[in-house]
């Protein structure tokens, strides 16, 4: 390993300062999308977003996947779970660091909830993550910025009895407002389609 330079030092720290002005701003957007969806017919699932931290895998140290889940206000309560709606499940995530740019996916998700015991917490950002990663688990197609994922019958039961999902991607930094939000977010969530 070579020795650091002054401007190593200084590069590494200003990196340390972009990232925590990038995390201001997503607390910011995380305030606005709760603020917002609930304008929008939407409820919040989770009071937190979900997402993977790790004390022992150094990727882990670094909180660069972040999803909020919603449900339409509207749709009929489970007759299970507390809190929980029979409809689809609405995601937003946002992943800083997974491709070239930063970006939000939009995801509509179908489940069976005979397979849930409980709503989702803080830990349980694998369930939501990994539909559209794992092509073993899940067949995958992709089209342009949207993307379809189906459970093959093995893994419904570890997945929580998802069904079927989909996303369309769009990048993180073209929303810059309220009405971003608005009309880039949650209208194109209910824009997604049910079924493929």
């Amino acid at each position: 390993m070579s020795s650091p330079t002054p401007n190593m030092g200084e590069n590494i720290s200003i990196a340390v300062d972009v990232l925590r002005e990038t995390y201001k701003n997503l607390h910011f957007l995380f305030s606005e999308l709760d603020r917002i969806a609930e304008e929008e017919g939407f409820i919040p699932m989770t009071p937190k977003f979900l997402r993977w931290k790790s004390d022992s895998a150094h990727e882990g140290w670094l909180t660069s996947n972040f999803i909020k889940l919603y449900q339409m206000e509207n749709e009929q309560p489970s007759t299970n779970i507390t809190d929980l709606k029979n409809g689809p499940i609405f995601g937003i995530e946002v992943d800083l660091g997974e491709n070239e740019y930063p970006v939000i996916a939009l995801i509509r998700y179908h489940f069976d909830y005979s397979y849930w015991t409980r709503l989702p917490n803080v830990s349980d950002h694998w369930v939501f993550w990994g539909p559209f990663r794992y092509d073993h688990l899940f067949k995958i197609k992709e089209t342009e910025n949207t993307w379809t994922s189906k459970s093959v019958e093995k893994t419904k039961q570890r997945y929580w009895g998802l069904e079927h999902a989909v996303a369309h991607y769009i990048p993180l930094l073209s929303i810059t407002s309220s009405e971003d939000i608005k009309t880039k977010l949650f209208e194109e969530l209910k824009n997604l389609p049910e079924s493929f």
